[in-house]
């Protein structure tokens, strides 16, 4: 009897460079190319190059084949590449990576354009949105923050709304995002966890994942196994329309749930045209990062804040989707993740 051949422990995606949902005619085109430069014919002294023209078709072969993709995907669970480290709050950290990547849209709505090259620092994002246990830690140490004692100017009457009087989370929602929670009480959670908000930019290209020119965090599809979306409005009834963080698959970074489940607050003032006009190194729309960072109580002007909801058509999950509220906005649908810089 034949021994069945088990498939090689090697990222074939990520050896074409397409994502794992890439269609039959995406991984094709992909194929042609790699093969094109690295081909023996053109590199005949080039050990390298034979060896990556061998790679290259060997994962087309597999991946054109849509029984043995079948069974490599189920075979083969990629190792994540990226190091994890823990913020002061124990919250898991990984390294956004340096570098220049494309911000915005052409087809999405007029604040999403131009597309423009931006040129960010390394940075360390939060992998999960932060949950209502951490978010616990923080006003148990901060009572100012709690719902009974916020200050009426820091939030719009609902904040904490799922909370209640006794400062307690809905049962068993600890791992699920915290959310009705103002742009001024995400800050204050952040400087005390020694961390800040993202950037848009910075949180645009951590959604991004590494992939260029994609509508999602994963490549141009989506469906209910990617992130939580598409549900009925219910405010009321808005536990049970979340997961818990970290329900769905990471993106390329490492991160999880940058679209779906909930929208995050970011740093930024919100401008229609900023992306006109926006600088090209580490930007941020209104006041410099430390400037919003040593006043944001006194801030008054509408802030950002990205990705799509529970709630949210699938065409409104979209990296480049821009919205904003005034910073004591809180809602249930609205939450927020944090970074820091790499030392």
């Amino acid at each position: 009897m034949q021994v069945k051949e088990a498939m090689p422990k090697r990222d074939y995606y990520a050896i074409l460079n397409v994502p794992r949902d890439a269609s039959a005619d995406e991984i094709k085109k992909a194929y042609r190319q790699l093969a094109l430069k690295y081909h023996p014919d053109k590199n005949p002294s080039d050990k390298a190059a034979a060896v990556t023209f061998r790679a290259v078709t060997e994962a087309y072969e597999v991946l054109c084949d849509d029984a043995q993709r079948e069974r490599y995907n189920q075979d083969y669970q990629p190792k994540p590449s990226f190091d994890v480290v823990f913020g002061q709050d124990g919250a898991e950290m990984v390294l956004i990576p340096t570098g220049v990547f494309l911000m915005g849209s052409s087809t999405g709505e007029v604040d999403e354009s131009p597309i423009h090259s931006v040129d960010l620092d390394d940075f360390y994002m939060d992998r999960y949105a932060v949950t209502n246990a951490q978010f616990k830690v923080f006003v148990d140490d901060n009572p100012q923050w709690c719902k009974r004692s916020i200050s009426r100017e820091y939030h719009d009457g609902n904040y904490l709304k799922l909370w209640d009087e006794e400062n307690c989370y809905p049962q068993g929602m600890g791992n699920h995002p915290v959310v009705s929670v103002s742009w001024y009480a995400a800050m204050a959670y952040a400087q005390w966890a020694g961390k800040r908000l993202p950037t848009e930019a910075e949180w645009e290209k951590a959604a991004r994942g590494g992939l260029v020119g994609k509508t999602y965090p994963w490549g141009d599809s989506i469906d209910r196994h990617k992130a939580n979306y598409g549900k009925r409005w219910d405010g009321r009834n808005a536990t049970i329309r979340m997961t818990p963080v970290g329900s769905y698959p990471p993106n390329r970074y490492g991160l999880c749930d940058m679209v779906g489940n909930i929208r995050e607050w970011c740093l930024d003032a919100y401008q229609s045209d900023y992306y006109k006009h926006s600088a090209h190194q580490n930007p941020i729309a209104g006041d410099s990062i430390e400037t919003v960072l040593s006043n944001f109580l006194t801030i008054k002007k509408s802030r950002v804040f990205r990705g799509g909801t529970w709630y949210y058509p699938a065409e409104y999950l979209r990296v480049s989707l821009r919205a904003r509220d005034i910073p004591s906005f809180a809602v249930t649908s609205v939450g927020f993740r944090c970074v820091k810089a790499k030392l």
